[in-house]
């Protein structure tokens, strides 16, 4: 996918051959690898990540290296600049790379733990709202009810004062 992205067009491994039909790939191996000839690099920079990554691979693996091993090509591209890594943007980003840094699964584990306890507090503070607001119901229907008592009461005095 690099050599396909960063090769110029009409050079690249699955570019079409300008005098005919068939493709620039001049050699597919059994684990469907391509071997290319005559890549044309975007620039210095595309060519010699790939070079160094190559070198990494075969020192490291000899002669079954992976589909892709990002720690290498990590080293490969000189390791990270503001929280990316050329060639792959963001490092952290699990559903680009695959795996999770160990730091931030950590991280997101304590901020479910945190969302966790925010739920619960919230839902403690909702109990201790709504028994505040009954008790507050109940205070006022009993004044209401005191203010009928003693309406009756004042209603009462009056009529036997005028007696």
């Amino acid at each position: 996918m690099w050599k396909q992205t960063h090769c110029r067009k009409g050079s690249r491994p699955l570019d079409k051959d300008p005098s005919g039909s068939s493709s620039l790939v001049s050699d597919v191996d059994s684990e469907g690898n391509i071997r290319e000839e005559n890549l044309v690099w975007v620039d210095d920079k595309a060519e010699e990540t790939w070079a160094r990554y190559e070198e990494y691979l075969v020192e490291k693996y000899k002669d079954e290296p992976p589909k892709f091993d990002q720690d290498l090509w990590k080293q490969a591209a000189r390791g990270m600049k503001e929280g990316k890594v050329y060639g792959l943007g963001i490092v952290t980003d699990p559903y680009v790379h695959g795996k999770q840094d160990p730091e931030i699964e950590k991280l997101n584990e304590i901020i479910k733990e945190l969302v966790k306890e925010k739920e619960e507090d919230k839902e403690r503070f909702n109990g201790i709202i709504g028994g505040l607001v009954a008790q507050m119901e109940k205070e006022k229907e009993e004044k209401e009810a005191i203010l009928i008592r003693m309406t009756k009461i004042e209603a009462m005095l009056t009529t036997s004062v005028r007696k």
